[in-house]
């Protein structure tokens, strides 16, 4: 086994950390209050009935579905590629209990989605009308009027086309008031246990995954789709110029070669964990109901307080190369982790590198992975005492980037020849917090030399 030392050397002496404390009380301020529930997602709005069952009743899915979301990972990796010139990607944004994914941020909201069947412009609300509704709650949350849907022809895998529509909506206000409406329908069911008054899904019949497993029982009499939305939408326009360049920017970007060589952060940080994940994977957990109205934790409040900043603080930052599958989010044009703790006191820069190093070393191989110099880790604290003390942030700058790309090119080596070989024997063993948990730890065995690898 190759000993962690030299990587504990080599790269701490590289980072210099300090706290942040003009951010602190920003995100504080925007921090929800203990008991407070969870932000309700634009996907859920739009499909209510569906995420009532979700929570209630999940279900395994199709091997037809994990195909469908395959694909698009990868149509996603391109277009990482392919748009960041184009404007912000994957933006996130609440505001009053809504939580959204904008595709892309550009001129306006812009909400991308893949057919084998394109829609002309004087179609698309009959057509496509789930489709138009996202468009507008991302619209409202945005603060604008008027969205963009960009659908990519996808034919075997391959990209075909590219139409783009921009819609304009009339009165926005309502809009966000069916947003609420929605919500409080939703909360109402998931209280009652019962979807009984959620309106009926417009694909009623054609291939729902609750209705297909027999657990929702819905017969197509429930209360039919809100039409609000629809009746805002002003004109639709189609914008053959951006097509013409989102095409031309699908074509110049580079294809993956393959899959891609790391698929999580995590696993250059843990690569002897990784190794087993890849090599003996365990059986898929099967889904679990949650209860949607347990109030949101620590981390999901502290989630909250970040992404209700302004619109586009919080983004997907595009990725140097596709040799990564995870997508890498950023804070104010920073990767960002939020982290919590059962700590009560506060911790110093110098107190954080020496107990959580993990942090800083994770943040390294994001800013490399997206050719950034800084990152940010929120820390919260759920045994803090005094409030003030629930919340720190640290700014951590890498000095010597080309450290954390050797490391990130020796670990994912190492990590690919331990799978061929299959033994991982020389790669680090796991930290000593990990090993009560792991579930490999029998087969493993690397407990002895866990105290002195890196956290």
């Amino acid at each position: 086994m190759r000993p962690d030392d030299t990587i504990e050397t080599d790269w701490r002496p590289s980072v210099t950390v300090s706290e942040d404390p003009a951010l602190e009380p920003e995100l504080a301020a925007r921090l929800p209050a203990h008991g407070s529930r969870r932000s309700i997602a634009v996907t859920e709005l739009v499909a209510p009935r569906q995420a009532y069952w979700r929570a209630i009743a999940p279900v395994p899915r199709t091997v037809e579905r994990e195909e469908r979301l395959d694909l698009g990972r990868t149509v996603h990796r391109l277009l990482g590629s392919a748009l960041k010139d184009e404007g912000r990607l994957e933006v996130r944004v609440r505001r009053e209990g809504t939580v959204g994914r904008i595709d892309l941020l550009a001129d306006v909201p812009v909400e991308v989605k893949t057919s084998t069947t394109p829609v002309a412009a004087e179609e698309l609300v009959a057509a496509r009308p789930d489709q138009v509704e996202q468009l507008a709650m991302y619209v409202a949350l945005a603060g604008g009027s008027i969205g963009r849907l960009v659908t990519l022809e996808v034919d075997g895998g391959e990209i075909r086309g590219v139409r783009a529509l921009d819609v304009r909506f009339g009165e926005i206000d309502s809009v966000r008031r069916e947003m609420l409406e929605r919500a409080n329908d939703l909360w109402g069911a998931w209280a009652d246990r019962s979807p009984g008054a959620l309106a009926r899904c417009r694909w009623f019949d054609r291939g729902c995954e609750f209705h297909d497993a027999g657990v929702c029982g819905c017969t197509g009499s429930e209360p039919p789709p809100s039409g609000v939305v629809a009746e805002e939408v002003a004109a639709v326009a189609p914008r053959p110029d951006v097509a013409e360049r989102i095409a031309a920017r699908i074509r110049d970007a580079a294809r993956p070669a393959g899959p891609p060589r790391v698929g999580r952060i995590r696993e250059l940080v843990y690569p002897r964990r990784a190794y087993f994940e890849r090599t003996a994977p365990l059986a898929p957990a099967p889904p679990r109901a949650r209860d949607p109205l347990a109030p949101a934790d620590l981390y999901e409040r502290v989630r909250a307080a970040i992404e209700s900043g302004p619109v586009g603080d919080v983004v997907r930052l595009p990725p140097l190369a596709q040799e990564l599958e995870e997508e890498v989010a950023g804070f104010r044009g920073a990767p960002y982790l939020v982290r919590t703790s059962r700590a009560k006191d506060r911790a110093s820069p110098a107190s954080l590198m020496e107990a959580q190093p993990q942090y800083a070393f994770e943040l390294g191989l994001r800013c490399v992975a997206t050719g950034t110099r800084m990152g940010r880790l929120v820390l919260a604290r759920e045994r803090a005492t005094d409030p003030r003390d629930q919340l720190q942030v640290f700014e951590m700058r890498f000095g010597a980037p080309t450290i954390f790309s050797k490391l990130w090119r020796e670990r994912a080596g190492d990590l690919e020849a331990a799978v061929r070989a299959r033994d991982p024997g020389a790669l680090p063993a796991c930290p000593a917090w990990m090993y009560a948990t792991c579930p490999y730890a029998a087969e493993c065995g690397c407990d002895a030399a866990a105290a002195r690898s890196h956290r």
